[in-house]
This record gives structure tokens, C-alpha cells and sequence, in this order.
């Protein structure tokens, strides 16, 4: 579809240094010189359009304007020249685009948008040359992504290795990484990946990191410089996190890591990137492991559910899941109880909305003094503005351990995860969450679909379904797009 955007100037007369509008509407046209009876023309604007008025997430589209004027550019693209089409960069969301016109000390305007869709498909690409289990995966500022450590095809029998593989959206394709300072795995080691301002920091080792480091993998940290594209180890956690904690990047810069260990712990830490040091904080209220922590727009972060210790029965104790939740104040450095979720549950997701509430899907557990409850398949959205939660739908599958991707149009993505706790295969149903409608939908089937697979979003605005374990237990190369 063809979308044109006729012009509107904005001109603007320099009075005595300072810019003042003055008038609306194009001006007449060409641009020289002027006398003091007949001033230069100012600029004009005859069209401003794109060849689509619409393109499909990670396409890009021709733009091309038709102006008078002594110079013109489009923000994000630069100069332009009247009546030439110029190519879009990829477009992962909808965009609006600027042109302004210059002439005789003047200034014109026009804007049009294009619109970007998802296709709500899933796409098999070539397998990756090594495949990946209980591996982390990360996504770059510059639109790619590296998946790293895990048990891999390249030494089978390693649960945890330090290489690493990126994919380079652009030719759907995976070439070698740079290798990390020491290895990292998920489930059998102890990484938690956090996100920097620039790069990201893998908190926690591989089973076997320690090895020959004279530090046990489980305190080991280092960060990823995305400029000299290395690895560097930096200072030791603190904690015992064991990789059953959680955390996020805070409005300052610094990292929050909290909880974790087993049984959960209350205790929490501090990294500092200017120093690279971690450094114990406040106590979380609950002690908690596997549970969610979201930044919110106001800088706090939102801790919730997990599981807790413990439930006494005869002379056993075991946890259960936890509806609670509190809230990190990152200027007092303390956490207070906020409202509790409607349904007890860890191993679930919290995805940060648009709009700045938080979306809680899935995970696992139930309120065992409360039989025929809502379980964990009943989504929920806490709202900052009321400190409450409230119902947002059922999943059409119950599932924890899964992703859950907010798309560049909004919407949430449920990728994977299990159906019960100890299954084999993964879900391969993934589902859409629309805030605005707030109801969930069927989305496009995984397949293959492997227990642990990772989804990352790229910079294209589609999603990286990567790796992950088979039935027999050995890693995966599957490598698929959702778009």
C-alpha cells in the first residue's frame, strides 16, 4: 500500500537569535537569493511518502520526498535530495518519519509513518553447527545475539563449556563467539544472566568453573564488552545464589541481585559497574528462590512469588509456592510488602508492559489450603499506580519454566516451558498476550519444540528460538524465528 503525507511546513524567522514560529502551511517554492523587496523564497514540501504504508517486522520499505529548498534531511536517514527514493533502515516496530527543508533561514516539516506487523508465524532456519542445552542467551545492542555455555554438541559430555556462538539476524545465521571467561550453564551450574547499560553480566558459573580459579563456581561473575566483544571476569558475588535468584538493571546503572539458594534465602547484593564490585544490600522480607524481578518505570523493582520454606508435614518440610510480593526502593535501598499476587506460584514470568504494568504468566504451584483455586494458568497484571494485582486472562496451556517476550507492537509472547514439573518435551502451543484487549490467543506452533530452548529478541523485532535438550537428554541445534 502506497502512503503519501503532503506537506505542512513550520516556518521559523530568526528574531534576534531566537527561533519563533511564526507561520503554518508550505511556503512558495525555490530557494535563491532574495533583495530586501522580493525575500528569497522559503522552503516547501509538495509530497512526503513511503512506497508501503505497511511492511511485515524486519523488512524496510523507499521513501521519497518532493520539496523546494536549499537542503533537506530525514532524521535517521540524513541528507536527502528532492525526488530521489532513499531505503529505510529494517524497521522492528512502526516508525514515523521526520523530513525537514531548509531555505532562506526557514524551516519546513513533514512526517509519515510506517506501519510494522508481525506475520505470527514461527520460521525453521538451518540448524546452528553446535547445539546448545541449559545454555544463556542475550540480546545485543546491535541487533544480534549470543547464546553461550551449556552442554553442547562440541563436547557432549561437558555440562558446562565456555564458548559461545552469535547469530547475526541479517543472514539468519550463526558464526563462532568470542569465549567466555569461564564457563556458564543453567539448571546443572549456577548462571544468572543480568542485563548492563552496555553489554550484560553473567552472574554465576558452570558446574566446573571454579576449576582452577581458586573461587567456587557459584560466586564467580563477568561481564560482556559488546565494544571489544570479550568476556572479562569481574569482582565475586557475595551470595550463594546458586542460579535460583533473580535480579535486573537498575535506573542508576547498578545490577540487583536477591534470593535464591535452596532452601531460599532473603539476602541480596549489589553490583557497582564502575567498580565492579559486589556488595551485600537489604534483606528481601521473604526469603525466596525462583521467583520474578521486574524494573517498574518508577525505578523500584518488583519481587515476586517463588518458592518458600517450608511446609512442615510429619518429619518432613518441604516449600511451597508464594503469592507474596514486595517492592525494592533503589534510593532507600530497602524492600516493603506490596499487594500479593491471586495465585501462589514460582517458576513463572513477569513481563513489563508498555503502559508499565507488569504481566505475571504461568509457573508452578497452587495454595494447598485452597484446593479448586485458580492455579498458575490464570495470568495476572500488577499495576504500580494501586500496588494490586488483578486477573488478566488464562493461558490456553498451563506452563512454567517458559519465555516470555514483550514484542515491539505491545503484545507478550509465551515461547516453550513445561506443561508439568519433570516433563520430557516442552509445550509447542505458544500464545499472545494483547494488552489492549486484555485476553490471550493461540499463536504459531513450535516445531520441533525442546525442553530448555531459549527465546531472545532481536534487533529486528523478531524472536531467536534456540537449542535446548531432546527426549534422550543431548542438545539441540534447532534455530527457528518467530515474525
Amino acid at each position: 500500500m502506497h502512503r503519501r503525507q503532503i506537506a505542512t511546513g513550520l516556518l521559523l524567522l530568526s528574531i534576534q537569535g531566537s527561533a519563533v514560529l511564526t507561520a503554518c502551511g508550505g511556503s512558495n517554492g525555490g530557494g535563491g537569493p532574495g533583495t530586501p523587496n522580493n525575500p528569497a523564497p522559503g522552503p516547501s514540501i509538495t509530497r512526503f511518502d513511503a512506497t508501503d504504508d505497511a511492511v511485515f517486522v524486519g523488512d524496510h520499505t523507499r521513501l521519497t520526498a518532493v520539496f523546494s529548498g536549499e537542503s533537506a534531511e530525514i532524521d535517521g536517514l540524513g541528507p536527502v535530495v528532492s525526488g530521489a527514493a532513499v531505503e529505510t533502515p529494517v524497521l522492528s516496530a512502526s516508525r514515523t518519519f521526520t523530513l525537514t527543508v531548509h531555505a532562506a533561514g526557514r524551516t519546513a516539516q513533514a512526517t509519515v509513518t510506517v506501519a510494522a506487523r508481525y506475520r505470527n508465524r514461527i520460521r525453521q532456519l538451518a540448524d546452528a553447527a553446535v547445539a546448545r542445552n541449559d545454555h544463556v542467551a542475550m540480546g545485543l545492542l546491535d541487533g544480534s545475539a549470543l547464546v553461550m555455555g551449556g552442554n553442547t554438541s562440541e563436547s557432549i559430555n561437558v555440562p558446562d563449556t565456555n564458548t559461545s556462538s552469535r547469530f547475526d539476524p541479517a543472514a539468519e545465521a550463526f558464526t563462532r563467539g568470542p569465549d567466555l571467561a569461564f564457563s556458564v550453564s543453567t539448571d546443572t551450574g549456577f548462571t544468572t544472566p543480568l542485563p548492563l547499560r552496555t553489554g550484560f553480566m553473567l552472574a554465576g558459573g558452570g558446574i566446573n568453573a571454579g576449576v582452577g580459579l581458586q573461587t567456587p563456581g557459584t560466586l564467580l561473575s563477568q561481564t560482556f564488552d559488546p565494544a571489544g566483544q570479550s568476556f572479562t571476569r569481574a569482582g565475586d558475588l557475595q551470595v550463594r545464589h546458586l542460579g535460583t535468584g533473580n535480579g535486573t538493571l537498575l535506573s542508576d546503572g547498578r545490577v540487583l541481585l536477591t534470593g535464591g539458594g535452596l532452601p531460599g534465602i532473603d539476602e541480596t547484593e549489589l553490583y557497582d559497574p564502575a567498580s565492579r564490585i559486589w556488595t551485600k544490600g537489604s534483606p528481601m522480607g521473604t526469603a525466596r528462590r525462583l521467583h520474578t524481578a521486574t524494573l517498574l518505570h518508577d525505578g523500584r523493582v518488583l519481587i515476586a512469588g517463588g518458592f518458600v520454606c517450608c511446609v512442615v508435614e510429619g518429619q518432613t518440610a518441604s516449600e511451597t509456592s508464594s503469592a507474596s510480593a514486595e517492592l525494592y526502593d533503589p534510593v532507600t535501598g530497602n524492600f516493603t510488602p506490596t499487594g500479593s499476587m491471586e495465585v501462589a506460584r514460582a517458576l513463572h514470568q513477569a513481563t513489563l508492559l508498555p503502559d508499565g504494568r507488569v504481566l505475571v504468566s504461568g509457573g508452578f504451584g497452587t495454595d494447598p489450603s485452597s484446593p479448586g483455586a485458580p492455579g498458575p494458568e490464570q495470568a495476572e497484571v500488577y499495576d504500580p499506580a494501586t500496588g494490586t494485582f488483578a486477573a488478566a486472562g488464562d493461558l490456553q496451556i498451563g506452563r512454567s519454566l517458559h519465555s516470555a517476550i514483550l514484542l515491539t507492537d505491545g503484545r507478550v509472547l509465551v515461547v516453550g516451558g513445561v506443561a508439568q514439573l519433570g516433563d520430557r518435551a516442552a509445550v509447542a502451543q505458544t500464545e499472545l498476550y494483547d494488552p489492549a484487549t486484555d485476553t490471550w490467543n493461540p499463536g504459531p506452533t513450535l516445531q520441533p519444540a525442546w525442553l530448555g530452548a531459549t527465546a531472545t529478541l532481536l534487533g529486528t523485532g523478531k524472536v531467536l528460538v534456540f537449542g535446548g535438550e531432546n527426549g534422550s537428554g543431548f542438545p539441540e541445534p534447532s534455530t527457528l524465528l518467530f515474525e
